[in-house]
C-alpha cells in the first residue's frame, strides 16, 4: 500500500519501491491513482511524470467511470441512455412480439419478447447495443468519406467492436479501422474525431508531435472534441 500524495495538482497512491522506472497505473473501479516509484527519485521528477501524463490519466478515470456505469445498469425503465450526445430515457415493454428499439421523441422504447421475469439485464443490453450499432454504421459513412478526403488516406474497411479501453484503433497494414459501439452514444463530432484520428495514423503510427501537428491540420479543434468523448455521460 502506498500514502496518498497530491503531485501536479493530481491525487495519487504513491508506492516506493528497488525499481529503476516509474509506472502509473489507473486502477478500476473507482479510477484511483497508483504511482509506483524508484526509493531514489526526487519530488520534482515525480512531479514531472504525473504533469506529463495527466492527459492519459483523464482518458483512462473517464473510461474507467464509463464502464462503471454500464455495469450498475438494469436496463429497466426510467434508466437514461445517450443517443449521439442527447440523454433519452428508457422505456420498456416485456412480452412484446419482437425484439426491437426504438426512439419516441425524448424515450428510448426497448421491446423485449420475453416476459419481465423471464427477461435478464444482459439480454435486454445485447438489443439495446445491436440498435447502436446499426446507428453508428449509419453515421460512419458519410463520415469516413469526409475524413478520407481531408487526410488524404482511405481505409480499406471500417468494422465495429464494442471496447472497453478504446475509442478505435487502426491496422496500418490492413488499413482496417476499429471503431467503438459506445460513440453512438456521443455527438457525431465525437465519432467523426475518432475517423480523423484513426486515418491519421496511416501517415504516422505513433501519438508523437507529427502526429499530433497532423491532427492540428486535419481536425483544428480535435482537443476540444478528444475532452469531449472522455468527459463520463451522466
Amino acid at each position: 500500500m502506498g500514502k496518498s500524495i497530491t503531485l501536479a495538482g493530481v491525487s495519487v497512491e504513491l508506492e516506493r519501491k528497488p525499481i529503476k522506472n516509474i509506472y502509473l497505473r489507473v486502477l478500476s473501479p473507482d479510477g484511483r491513482i497508483h504511482l509506483s516509484a524508484p526509493k531514489r527519485a526526487t519530488l520534482a521528477e515525480l512531479v514531472r511524470f504525473v504533469a506529463k501524463h495527466t492527459a492519459w490519466i483523464e482518458e483512462k478515470q473517464a473510461k474507467i467511470a464509463v464502464h462503471s456505469e454500464t455495469a450498475a445498469r438494469r436496463f429497466l425503465s426510467g434508466e437514461r441512455f445517450y443517443v449521439w450526445g442527447e440523454p433519452l430515457r428508457l422505456a420498456v415493454k416485456f412480452g412484446r412480439a419482437s425484439n426491437f428499439v426504438l426512439r419516441d421523441g425524448s424515450r428510448l422504447i426497448l421491446s423485449v419478447k420475453a416476459r419481465e421475469a423471464e427477461s435478464r439485464p444482459a439480454e435486454r443490453e445485447a438489443i439495446l447495443n445491436e440498435w447502436y450499432r446499426r446507428e453508428l454504421a449509419r453515421a460512419v459513412p458519410p463520415l469516413l468519406a469526409r475524413a478520407e478526403t481531408v487526410v488524404g488516406k482511405s481505409a480499406a474497411e471500417w468494422r465495429i467492436k464494442n471496447m472497453k479501453t478504446k475509442w478505435g484503433t487502426c491496422s496500418i497494414h490492413a488499413r482496417r479501422i476499429w471503431l467503438n459501439l459506445q460513440l453512438a452514444k456521443y455527438p457525431l463530432i465525437c465519432l467523426e474525431y475518432i475517423i480523423i484520428h484513426e486515418l491519421t495514423h496511416l501517415w504516422e503510427r505513433y501519438h508523437n508531435a507529427h502526429f499530433k501537428s497532423l491532427m492540428d491540420e486535419f481536425c483544428p479543434d480535435w482537443r476540444e472534441r478528444k475532452k469531449l468523448v472522455n468527459t463520463p455521460l451522466v
